[in-house]
């Protein structure tokens, strides 16, 4: 929780732009953080449906259109 004190920190300082960049900053790490981990999530259920369907054969009938 660093991120959190130095804002804090900087708002007691009256220093609110140092505050706005250390809001900015902590904001922007741990939406990246949550987006990296539901990209995972997200790649896992490809690839988990992906095996799915060939193992029950699903992908396709072999007939052409």
């Amino acid at each position: 929780m660093a991120e959190t004190k130095d804002i804090i920190d900087a708002l007691s300082d009256g220093d609110n732009i140092g505050a706005e960049k250390a809001f900015k900053d902590t904001i922007s790490k741990k939406v990246g953080s949550s987006l990296e981990t539901k990209r995972k999530e997200v790649a896992n259920t490809f690839v988990k449906t992906s095996e799915t369907q060939k193992d029950k054969g699903e992908v396709g009938d072999g007939k052409e259109v």
